[in-house]
């Protein structure tokens, strides 16, 4: 038998940060684009946008800036409100990790090593 532990956040009991929205948002800044970070996540591009807006309403703040189309190509990019929740979850996730490994009796989930299906 193994244990699992995940490491998750919460707003007034609405879920905020997990392993599958750190992977999102992980996906979307290496691909710069909410489509391409969906399909790489295999979820929904509509699926996507929805935990993004539940996140950045539970917050009170943006997490991407969506550009339009143009010469540039258009794109999206994290908001440093974005990268700093997704910096402050891993160092928790990482510490959880950490411990749960020196008990030597469980295992850890990490946001960036195993994908949930």
């Amino acid at each position: 038998m193994e244990f699992t532990f995940k490491v998750w956040s919460e707003v007034d009991g609405n879920p905020l940060m997990g392993p599958g929205r750190f992977r999102l948002l992980s996906a979307l800044q290496k691909t710069g684009s909410i489509n391409a970070a969906a399909k790489e996540m295999d979820i929904s591009y509509r699926r996507a946008w929805a935990q993004i807006r539940q996140m950045e309403q539970l917050l009170g703040e943006p997490l991407v800036v969506c550009n339009r189309g143009g010469n540039a190509g258009g794109g999206t990019d994290l908001t440093p409100a974005a990268v700093n929740l997704m910096g402050r979850y891993l160092k928790v996730s990482k510490a959880v990790a950490k411990v749960v490994e020196e008990s030597g009796a469980i295992s850890a989930e990490e946001p960036h090593v195993k994908k949930r299906r």
